[in-house]
C-alpha cells in the first residue's frame, strides 16, 4: 500500500507527508515486480489460522468438567491444579493445546498492518503476494491518504465507497463523519491565518451537520485566537504537523468496516490488552506496567507487605486506632489505656537492597481522661487531634505538648465519634453523637457548630478538596440534651430538579437526596426536608418514608452551605467506619456482619461492590485502601486476621495471621510508593507489616551479625501466604 500522503492544504513543510497512518516515517520501499513474481500463492485450506482449533469449545467444556470435578474432590485446590490441569496437553493455548479460534485472513492482514506500522514494506508486499490478502481495498487505502494529505474533497467523495452513503436523515454516521473532517478543515485554516475560508466552512459546512449549537459556538470563538499557539491551547490541538490528522482518522475509522480498513495500530491495540488483561488478574501489581512479550506477566507476591517486621507493645490494655501522619514518617495508636503514642517510622537499607523501614517510640501523650477512639493529624503534620469520652485534645507532635484550648470546657455532651481536619489545615471537624458537629482553629477556639439532628455521624471523611462531607449515620437514639436540637429549625424544601438523584443500596430500595439547610451566624442545622421536630419525613421524592428507613444511610453534605447533597436509604448493615479514596471518589464503608461496600461518591452516592470472607459481628473494625492507586482493601476481624482483597475481587486473596484477638484498625502508610502499613488489636500489639525479605539474604545475615542502621529483620511468610513474625532488636521496643 504506498504512503505517499499528499500535501497539507498550506504552503511549507508538508505535514504528514513524511509519515505513515500510523506515525512511522514513511519511507516506504516495496518490493519490486521481479521479486513479487517469483513469489508462489499459497491458498490453504479452511478458513482458521489453526485449523485444529475446531474443536475448541468441546475442548474448553472438557477441561474445565475436570477442573470443577478435581475441586470438588479438593476444596482446598487451587485453580489450574486439578487433576486434569497435570495434562499440559489439554489446557487452551499450551503445549499444543486448544485455543479460541482465530480467522486466519483477520490475522495475516493484522500482521499486514504491524509490517507497515514498523516500516517492513517489502516483507508485507511478499505477505500479501504470497497470501492473497490485502490490507485494506483500494478505496480505503485512497481514504487513509487522502485525510493524512489533508485532501478533504477527496476524503470526502470516498465516504459512500467505504459504507457511508449520505443521507437526509440528521445525526446519521455520515453526518458525524463530515462533521469530524469539517472541523479539522476549520482548524487548519485557522491555523493559517485565513479567516474567510475558515468562516465558509464554518457556515457552509459545520453548521450542517453539527448536532449542538453550543459547539458551534465554541469553534466560532477560536476566530478570535491572536495566534498558532493561542489556538492551540484552547482548542487542546497541536495543528496540520502534529498528531490530529492521524488522531481524526483514528476516529473516522470508527464508522467504516473493518473488511474495508483495518482499525489504526490494531495488533498493538491487541497487545496492549493482553498485557492490561494479565495485569488485571495479578493482586500484587502496583500498577500498569511494561513486560515483555515473549511470556505472560509474573506477579511479584513477595512485593506485598505480608510479614510483620515489628511489634509495638506499648499499650497497656486494647489497642483501637491507628493514624499516619500525612508524609507516612510517624504512626500514632491509641485506645482503652487513655494514652496515645507516637511512633517515628524510617526508612533504612534492607538486607536484600531495598528499601525498609524502622520504628522507633517517639512521644507519649498521657492527659486523656478516658479511652481514646478518634484522632487526626493536621496537613502540616504537626498537630494531633484527640477525642476521649467527651472531651477534645490538641498535641503538638513535635514538641510532645498538649495545647491549652483557647475555648476551654466541655462543648460535646456526648462521646466524640469522629474527627477530621479540613485541607487547608486551618479548621478541624469534631462529630459527636449529639447530633453536632464543631469547628475549631489550630489554637482549639471554637468557631463555629452545626446540628446534624435528627442524625447521628458515626463517622465520617471530607472529600481531598474539602468541599463535601460523607458520613455514616444513623437515626438519633440517645442524646443529653434532646430539647435544645429539637428547638432547632429545619429546612422542608424537598428535593426537586437536577441535584436530586436516585441511589440504589444493595438490599434497599431506590431513594433521592434530601437538600436544604437553615439556620446562619455560629450554629447551622444540616436539613433534611422533613417537618420541624417531626418523628418522620414526607418530602424527600416525594414518598413517605419513617426514619426507620434511614437507620444505617450513607449521607454525603456540602460543607459551604451544610446541605444534604445526596443519601442512601437503609443499607440493613451496621456501619463502623467510613474511608475515602486520595483521590475521594470512592467510599470504603465497614459493615456488620462480615462486609466491607465500596461506594462511588464522585457523582452522588451509588454502592459498587461488596468484600467479604473476614468476621465482623459484635467489635467495631475500621478497614482502609491501600497500595499506590488504592487497588487493595484491607480490614481487620474478629479471628485476629487481617484481610487483603485486590480490587473488584469479593473473596480475600490474602488473609494475614500474627494477632492473637480482635484486630481493630488497619491503616496503609500514605506514601504511595511504600508498602507499609500497621494494624492494631485488642491483644494489645500495632503490628509493623513489610514485604519479605530473601530467605538466602536473611540467612547471610545470621551468619556474619547484624547489618548496621537495621532496626528489625524480616523473614517469608509461612507456605500457606499467612504472615509470620521475626525476631526483633530489643533496642526500639520490640519483642519477639
Amino acid at each position: 500500500m504506498s504512503q505517499d500522503m499528499g500535501q497539507p492544504i498550506h504552503s511549507g513543510p508538508p505535514a504528514e507527508a513524511s509519515t505513515s497512518a500510523n506515525g512511522h516515517a514513511a519511507q516506504t520501499v516495496t518490493a519490486t515486480s521481479s521479486l513479487l513474481s517469483i513469489v508462489a500463492p499459497v491458498r490453504l485450506p479452511g478458513s482458521l489460522m489453526y485449523e485444529d482449533d475446531k474443536d475448541w469449545a468441546e475442548a474448553r467444556e472438557a477441561y474445565a468438567g475436570g477442573e470443577d470435578a478435581d475441586m470438588e474432590d479438593d476444596a482446598t485446590s487451587i485453580k489450574g491444579k486439578g487433576k486434569l490441569a497435570a495434562g499440559a496437553d489439554v489446557r487452551p493455548g499450551v503445549g499444543g493445546g486448544k485455543r479460541m479460534p482465530v480467522d486466519r485472513e483477520e490475522a495475516v492482514r493484522i500482521m499486514l498492518q504491524g509490517l507497515r506500522d514498523v516500516g517492513y514494506h517489502q516483507s508485507a508486499d511478499v505477505l500479501e503476494a504470497e497470501s492473497g490478502y490485502k490490507l485494506s481495498t483500494r478505496a480505503g487505502s485512497d481514504f487513509q491518504q487522502a485525510i493524512l494529505g489533508g485532501r478533504w474533497a477527496e476524503a470526502l467523495a470516498l465516504l459512500p465507497e467505504l459504507g457511508i452513503p449520505a443521507s437526509a436523515a440528521f445525526a446519521t454516521p455520515s453526518d458525524q463523519a463530515r462533521y469530524l473532517i469539517a472541523q479539522q478543515k476549520y482548524l487548519e485554516y485557522l491555523e493559517l491565518g485565513q479567516q474567510k475560508k475558515a468562516l465558509g466552512v464554518l457556515r457552509g459546512e459545520l453548521a450542517k451537520v453539527a448536532k449542538d449549537q453550543n459547539v458551534l459556538h465554541t469553534l466560532s470563538g477560536f476566530m478570535m485566537c491572536l495566534d498558532k499557539e493561542d489556538l492551540y491551547e484552547r482548542a487542546s490541538w497541536d495543528g496540520a504537523a502534529g498528531i490530529s490528522r492521524r488522531q481524526l482518522l483514528e476516529h473516522l475509522e470508527a464508522f467504516i468496516s473493518p473488511s474495508l480498513i483495518v482499525p489504526s495500530r490494531r495488533l498493538a491495540t491487541l497487545f496492549d490488552q493482553a498485557r492490561q488483561f494479565q495485569q488485571s488478574n495479578s493482586p500484587y501489581i502496583d500498577g500498569p506496567t511494561t513486560n515483555s512479550l515473549y511470556t505472560d506477566y509474573e506477579d511479584r507476591q513477595d512485593q506485598f507487605p505480608s510479614v510483620t517486621t515489628h511489634i509495638l507493645i506499648d499499650h497497656s490494655d486494647e489497642v483501637w486506632r491507628i493514624e499516619w501522619n500525612p508524609d507516612g514518617s510517624k504512626l500514632a495508636s491509641a485506645g482503652k489505656d487513655k494514652v496515645v503514642h507516637i511512633w517515628s517510622v524510617l526508612p533504612v537499607a534492607g538486607l536484600d537492597g531495598t528499601e525498609r523501614y524502622a520504628v522507633a517510640p517517639l512521644h507519649h501523650f498521657r492527659n486523656h481522661k478516658d479511652p481514646i477512639d478518634a484522632m487526626a493529624w493536621a496537613p502540616d503534620g504537626k498537630l494531633l487531634a484527640t477525642g476521649a469520652d467527651k472531651m477534645v485534645h490538641l498535641w503538638d507532635t513535635e514538641t510532645g505538648e498538649e495545647i491549652a484550648l483557647q475555648t476551654p470546657g466541655l462543648h460535646h455532651t456526648d462521646t466524640i465519634s469522629a474527627i477530621q481536619w479540613m485541607p487547608s489545615g486551618s479548621e478541624f471537624l469534631v462529630a459527636s453523637m449529639d447530633c453536632r458537629i464543631i469547628f475549631y482553629n489550630r489554637k482549639g477556639m471554637l468557631l463555629r457548630q452545626w446540628s446534624t439532628f435528627p442524625l447521628q455521624f458515626n463517622d465520617f471523611a471530607l472529600t481531598p478538596d474539602g468541599s463535601r462531607i460523607v458520613a455514616i449515620t444513623t437515626p438519633l437514639k440517645r442524646v443529653a440534651n434532646n430539647e435544645g436540637l429539637r428547638s432547632a429549625a429545619m429546612s422542608a424544601r424537598p428535593a426537586t430538579g437536577p441535584n436530586a438523584t436516585n441511589t440504589t443500596a444493595p438490599g434497599g430500595s431506590s431513594g433521592n437526596s434530601g437538600v436544604g439547610a437553615s439556620g446562619g451566624g455560629s450554629t447551622g442545622t444540616i436539613g433534611l426536608g422533613g417537618a420541624v421536630g417531626g418523628t418522620r419525613l414526607s418530602s424527600l421524592g416525594g414518598a413517605d418514608f419513617a426514619f426507620a428507613t434511614m437507620e444505617h444511610s450513607l449521607v454525603m453534605v456540602r460543607v459551604e452551605d451544610h446541605e444534604i447533597i445526596d443519601w442512601s436509604q437503609d443499607l440493613r448493615c451496621e456501619m463502623t467506619s467510613i474511608r475515602l479514596t486520595s483521590d475521594g471518589k470512592r467510599a470504603l464503608v465497614s459493615c456488620s456482619p462480615d462486609e466491607v461496600q465500596e461506594w462511588n461518591t464522585h457523582n452522588g452516592l451509588r454502592y459498587l461492590r461488596g468484600h467479604s470472607g473476614h468476621i465482623q459481628t459484635n467489635f467495631l473494625i475500621r478497614s482502609c485502601y491501600g497500595g499506590k492507586k488504592d487497588q487493595f482493601v484491607l480490614s481487620g476481624s474478629e479471628d485476629g486476621h487481617v484481610y487483603v482483597w485486590h480490587g473488584s475481587s469479593s473473596q480475600p486473596t490474602e488473609v494475614l495471621a500474627g494477632h492473637t484477638s480482635v484486630v481493630n484498625s488497619v491503616a496503609w502508610n500514605p506514601v504511595a510508593s511504600r508498602r507499609i502499613f500497621a494494624s492494631c488489636s485488642d491483644d494489645k500489639t500495632v503490628r509493623i507489616w513489610q514485604p519479605p525479605v530473601d530467605m538466602d539474604m536473611e540467612l547471610q545475615a545470621e551468619d556474619t551479625g547484624p547489618v548496621a542502621g537495621a532496626s528489625a529483620s524480616g523473614t517469608n511468610g509461612d507456605k500457606e501466604g499467612n504472615g509470620h513474625v521475626p525476631r526483633m532488636d530489643e533496642d526500639v521496643g520490640m519483642v519477639l
